[in-house]
């Protein structure tokens, strides 16, 4: 498999800026149900381009309307009461992911122990979240999350995070999170997009498969010797580097680059229409961001959410190491 140049739609992602319906103004559920769907659906497309970003400027005109929930998302005990944007919820990283052993971690919950976690945050069913954190890795793996329960019509990143919210004079507050009532979301007809490491395997040699790895040079390459000596090295035959903060501005890696930029970066990459793209690093983290990426240019993506931590382990499976050889150094990379 190897992914050669895309198809060109920088224009076509210039133009779903500008004509892209304000985000308070998304697509309501489609008939979802009062129960909650026994597991996710069958794997499936998802080619409707999403506009998962909101501006500091949009959240501070919006932030008292009813329907909208201002979540942060803590990866590290404290960062809530340390400081938050007043009448944000909680939402512990931890309560959407679980750590397993020999270095499984920020694995996705289960369907139903991901919705009472979102519906103790105080989400309800018709609510428009709007997500930010500390970390851009954890918080776009929390929107991934809601796409996983077909709700990524209505989940949304602050972009730039709180740093992006002071700047513009947003006021903020510590203390520790209050208690609220618990929210009645329910997930909206949920397509489980992920594939196994057999899935892409059997697809290797499809040239209509577009791998994209979210890690940096050292792990792509095998540089650091495989989990830092603990693994196999390398990356999978014929995955392009799309290392996750090429997609961020380079003063604040919260803060995605303009889309028609990533739309430019993508196609590089070999990303294109007609195309099945793989999203994957080494757990799951940084490839959410790649992964957004691709569903606001409307691509088909798939996400392996095992990763290189399960391929990796795998003796059976194929291993390449070295650069990307469509690499040479790219414009758009602003750290080693």
């Amino acid at each position: 498999m190897r992914s050669g140049g895309g198809v060109r739609f920088g224009i076509v992602a210039v133009l779903f800026v500008l004509l892209r319906p304000s985000p308070i103004a998304a697509q309501e559920p489609a008939g979802a149900g009062d129960g909650l769907a026994p597991s996710f659906g069958p794997p499936g497309l998802q080619t409707t381009p999403v506009q998962p970003l909101v501006d500091a400027e949009w959240l501070m005109r919006n932030i008292g309307a009813q329907d909208v929930v201002v979540v942060q998302l803590e990866r590290r005990p404290g960062e809530y009461a340390e400081e938050h944007i007043p009448g944000a919820r909680l939402l512990r990283f931890g309560a959407v992911t679980w750590d397993g052993e020999q270095g499984w971690r920020s694995e996705f919950r289960t369907l139903e122990e991901t919705v009472e976690a979102l519906r103790a945050a105080g989400i309800g069913r018709e609510s428009k979240v709007v997500i930010y954190g500390t970390s851009m890795t954890a918080t776009a793996r929390a929107w991934v999350t809601f796409d996983l329960l077909g709700l990524g019509d209505r989940a949304f990143l602050l972009n730039g995070g709180i740093t992006a919210w002071k700047a513009a004079g947003g006021a903020v507050e510590s203390g520790e999170a209050p208690p609220v009532e618990p929210g009645g979301l329910v997930p909206d007809n949920p397509v489980d997009f992920r594939v196994s490491a057999d899935w892409i395997h059997a697809r290797l040699d499809d040239p209509s498969l577009v791998l994209l790895d979210a890690r940096p040079d050292h792990e792509y390459t095998g540089a650091d010797g495989g989990l830092g000596g603990a693994g196999r090295p390398g990356h999978i035959p014929g995955a392009a580097q799309l290392y996750w903060e090429e997609l961020m501005d380079p003063a604040n890696n919260t803060l995605f680059r303009p889309a028609d930029e990533i739309a430019r970066i993508l196609e590089r990459h070999g990303a294109g229409e007609g195309k099945t793209h793989v999203v994957y690093c080494m757990i799951g983290m940084r490839a959410s961001v790649d992964y957004i990426a691709a569903r606001m240019m409307g691509l088909d993506v798939r996400f392996y959410d095992a990763s290189w931590r399960d391929w990796g382990d795998r003796a059976d499976l194929p291993a390449e190491l070295g650069p990307d050889p469509r690499d040479g150094r790219r414009e758009d990379r602003t750290r080693p």
